[in-house]
């Protein structure tokens, strides 16, 4: 299966985040590729079969740049998988909900209600058992092996 994560990252939790997850979708056996959204346009995403989308925290909500990104995605093939992950410090942020709200008019499916991890101050690091948390993640989304 084709997997591709697209990500934002500001202080780099996120972006370490998505290449733990990476390698553990790897490891199952997938082809997986990272994408932060400073390198790729929203109608430029290659086709995937499964497609998780990250982003951080910003004041409750997705940054602007993830907000632009998602409201402007072209995706082709209609009815594809997607999840969804955050790195947050307020655990009453709405990322998850917004992200989600921005994918309706996509087409895609959403799979699971996403994933959070908790960052221990304002520049990170993740909590202490966010690589768990990432494997469990990845074992919902594609089973173990």
């Amino acid at each position: 299966m084709k997997v591709d994560i697209v990500y934002e990252s500001k202080y780099g939790n996120g972006k370490k985040c998505v290449e733990h997850l990476q390698n553990i979708i790897n490891k199952k056996g997938h082809d997986t590729k990272l994408f932060s959204i400073r390198d790729i346009k929203p109608d430029n995403l290659p086709q995937a079969d499964f497609y998780i989308f990250s982003s951080p925290t910003h004041i409750g909500a997705p940054p602007q740049k993830m907000k632009k990104f998602l409201k402007n995605l072209e995706i082709q093939n209609k009815g594809v998988n997607y999840a969804l992950m955050t790195t947050y410090l307020n655990p009453e942020a709405k990322t998850l909900q917004i992200m989600e709200e921005l994918l309706q008019s996509t087409g895609m499916t959403k799979t699971t209600e996403g994933l959070k991890i908790k960052v221990t101050g304002m520049k990170g690091p993740p909590e202490k058992d966010y690589e768990k948390k990432i494997e469990s993640f990845a074992t919902d989304l594609f089973g173990k092996k």
